[in-house]
């Protein structure tokens, strides 16, 4: 998990039992662990749906399966109503669907047009994969998936906070973090610039007035300056000490 910091966990005792008794032995911790990890991620993000809950019990989904052995109980599995926290644990279950079932954001979409949340959701996920793919240090696979959520879902709410859907997300800078004895097992700091499509960052230096005229300060062309992007995030990761 690539946060460290200790958080209240978001599957209630009875949320839980539902989902254990619901599970084959073999599968019960790490589904649970897994689904409560992503669960914090989103906790800050409105997480606005706007598809019926699932409903159909052959579907394929991961999130689908698990908002169905949730709000409905197995034999010898915890019944009785559910308090408002745990409402909205199964409403982000439903939400974290429709983000796994969102479809690709098109190149041409109409940048004035606002997009479903869980669409962008997903979108930044996407960007950050390309993102981790370029670093130079070797991450383990599920280790960067958490940690794709977890920033994604942060990117979006801090983004929906200033008043914009980010598109774009890049990694402006990058350090790995050694381990520290008795606290973790070292882990990932990055710096990150998100912004939409439609409203990009200046370019890092003016335009040269003649395009014919190589720009020795300037080589590679007139990049954009991620540091005036309009969203600035720094994220840390940390690989915790295995439990006892």
């Amino acid at each position: 998990m690539p946060v460290a910091t200790a958080v209240p966990d978001a599957l209630t005792p009875m949320l839980r039992h539902r989902l254990e008794t619901s599970l084959p032995p073999q599968q019960r911790s790490l589904i649970c662990n897994a689904l409560n990890n992503l669960l914090h991620s989103v906790r800050n993000v409105p997480a606005v749906t706007r598809t019926p809950p699932p409903s159909d019990r052959t579907s394929d989904w991961p999130m689908a399966q698990n908002y169905l052995r949730l709000v409905t109980p197995v034999p010898g599995s915890q019944a009785g109503p559910f308090s408002a926290d745990e409402q909205r644990t199964v409403h982000l279950v439903h939400y974290l669907h429709e983000v796994e079932t969102a479809t690709p954001l098109e190149v041409s979409a109409d940048p004035a047009v606002q997009r479903p949340e869980s669409q962008i959701h997903a979108h930044l996920r996407q960007e950050l994969r390309r993102e981790f793919q370029l670093l130079p240090c070797e991450l383990p696979l599920t280790w960067r998936e958490l940690a794709i959520c977890d920033i994604a879902a942060k990117l979006l709410a801090s983004a929906l906070r200033l008043g914009f859907q980010p598109t774009e997300v890049r990694v402006v800078g990058a350090q790995e973090l050694p381990p520290e004895a008795g606290r973790h097992r070292g882990g990932l700091r990055l710096n990150l610039a998100a912004w939409h499509a439609a409203a990009p960052p200046p370019p890092a230096l003016d335009a040269s007035p003649d395009p014919n005229v190589w720009d020795p300060d300037n080589p590679l062309g007139n990049g954009l300056d991620l540091l005036r992007a309009r969203l600035q995030m720094d994220w840390t990761g940390l690989t915790p000490l295995p439990r006892h």
